[in-house]
């Protein structure tokens, strides 16, 4: 299902810019870096990804940057995150859209990866809804809403679990 205001699969959305391939660029090291920082443990990085006042949107919870930031200290002190090392994130999926030289929409898909005896293997599976502003030649997150990806149930099925 399309977003509203979201383009059609293979459309190209108007650049308002100078230097379309840069901004694409930064933006795609923004993304990245959301997870890098969380798996380096780096929270005072990851508050920095979103400015002075841009927002994370986990669940229900809205909160700035730095609150976001002490949040994820947290989970990851205590949480399932510290089960098994190493664990990272791969991103995804990433299609951005200009909405002005300063301001963008993106959205982006993430599987978190965890340890079993041995090898990484897939964790949590998350999609990222993103407001994005260019302040002083950088982009940051204005807005980061995390989505949960859970599968609808399947029709027909009593237990709906994969057979």
């Amino acid at each position: 299902m399309r977003q509203s205001g979201s383009l059609p699969p293979g459309a190209v959305s108007t650049y308002f810019g100078d230097n379309e391939v840069a901004d694409r660029a930064a933006i795609h090291a923004l993304l990245v870096a959301y997870g890098e920082r969380l798996d380096q443990r780096d929270f005072d990085g990851f508050a920095e990804l979103f400015g002075d006042d841009g927002v994370s949107v986990m669940g229900t919870r809205e909160m700035t940057g730095a609150e976001a930031a002490d949040a994820m200290r947290e989970t990851y002190r205590v949480g399932k995150n510290v089960i098994r090392t190493p664990n990272f994130h791969l991103f995804f999926n990433e299609v951005v859209t200009f909405e002005g030289p300063d301001r963008a929409r993106a959205t982006s898909m993430c599987v978190y990866m965890v340890t079993d005896d041995i090898f990484p293997v897939p964790g949590p599976a998350s999609r990222y809804e993103d407001e994005l502003v260019k302040k002083d030649g950088r982009w940051y997150f204005a807005r980061r809403r995390y989505v949960k990806i859970a599968n609808p149930p399947i029709q027909g099925r009593d237990d709906n679990r994969p057979q």
